[in-house]
């Protein structure tokens, strides 16, 4: 799951897209008094080199807002969002934080994408005992912050073990670039110890700054090192350039990526064909939950759904669920989320948090493979 680009390859949102967004956040009213829309806030890139990730996001918050809604929200009272645009950046995501927990319609918190941006705001959703739900926070300091950080995502220290264990199907040597962020350094650090119980060769590994666009100079010393693999440990845009270029760089190896969604594979089109990554859901699975939802959502917006689309639907249709259950308040959403034994996903069926506040039991992800344009299984 997740934590913390590219102007080239993301872009903006249209300014159409950013005054939609800009009105999720208006309205007035309270959460607190019990009647009212309830609040939820939610911290986000909706400008800047990570708005992809927002306009994810939004998809996955309308929908679910849409069911929930139809439904009659939470014992009759409508759900809204209030969106605060962080472009995922710690400077920012701090003042929001202030500003959320002083508006006291606001009964829980959503975000922010990168874990550095969540973290660094989470001192101020502890002390005012507001529920931050990190629900794309990989890093397993995330929920150390204090017992109001949950995430329903899988922790880094978990899940890049299980990648690892996937990617190492594929070949045994393998050459690796990584974000030169602490999300980067910290994920390269599990990888590089897992591969080692696992007898893997590190052939080549580089830092590349999240501002990278040209990523040839590494492809051709990795190439070099005469690999079985290139992994990138770096995000979805980051993805879409290296498969763009890693032909032009003259790499045959197989390309295993950190990250890769729907829009990453339209980025690199053909290029993008027989690349790996891990996944822990597939759109055209049989699984009724699974089917209800993709449905839905092409009937919404026409194309199927990704990751951080599902990711987005999950957390707050689980943040109801909690509501419904504890009371639509700050200390509801707490206990609700505490208590609650069958919170509703998407990804996983019906599951519980465990003391550490990260989801007990979680999928196994399995290695997928680009065909004709879609994710599939692939075997090893």
């Amino acid at each position: 799951m997740i934590s913390s680009k590219r102007r080239l390859l993301i872009g903006a949102l249209t300014t159409t897209s950013l005054l939609v967004l800009a009105a999720c956040g208006e309205g007035s009213g309270t959460s607190a008094d019990g009647t009212g829309p309830v609040y939820f806030g939610v911290s986000a890139p909706v400008t800047g080199q990570y708005a992809e990730y927002g306009k994810f996001y939004k998809q996955g918050f309308d929908l679910a807002l849409d069911q929930i809604n139809a439904d009659g929200g939470i014992n009759g009272r409508k759900v809204k969002l209030k969106w605060e645009d962080s472009q995922s950046d710690p400077k920012q995501s701090v003042p929001i934080a202030q500003k959320f927990v002083n508006d006291k319609s606001i009964i829980a918190e959503l975000g922010d994408f990168s874990s550095p941006a969540s973290m660094a705001a989470s001192p101020v959703y502890e002390r005012n005992k507001l529920v931050q739900y990190g629900f794309t926070n990989s890093s397993p300091k995330f929920t150390l912050g204090g017992q109001y950080m949950w995430s329903p995502g899988i922790s880094q220290a978990t899940a890049e073990v299980q990648q690892t264990d996937e990617l190492a199907k594929f070949g045994k040597k393998v050459a690796v670039i990584y974000q030169n962020t602490d999300w980067g350094k910290q994920v390269f650090e599990i990888f590089r110890e897992r591969a080692e119980k696992l007898g893997l060769t590190v052939t080549y590994s580089s830092a590349y700054l999240p501002s990278t666009t040209d990523f040839r100079p590494l492809l051709i010393k990795a190439r070099d090192s005469k690999p079985d693999l290139v992994y990138d440990i770096g995000y979805d845009n980051d993805a879409a350039a290296i498969l763009t270029q890693a032909p032009k760089a003259g790499v045959t190896a197989k390309i295993f990526t950190e990250q890769l969604t729907a829009t990453g594979i339209k980025l690199a089109g053909e290029s993008a064909e027989g690349a790996l990554t891990t996944a822990t859901w597939f759109p055209n699975s049989t699984e009724p939950r699974v089917k209800a939802f993709t449905k839905a959502f092409k009937a919404k917006y026409g194309h199927v759904p990704g990751a951080f689309e599902v990711y987005a639907y999950d957390a707050l249709t689980q943040l109801v669920h909690a509501a419904k259950k504890g009371g639509a308040t700050r200390q509801g959403v707490y206990q609700g989320l505490k208590s609650s034994a069958d919170l509703p996903s998407v990804q996983y069926g019906k599951f519980r948090f465990q003391s550490d506040r990260r989801p007990a039991d979680p999928p196994t992800p399995v290695a997928v493979i680009v065909k004709n344009g879609e994710q599939v299984p692939a075997e090893g």
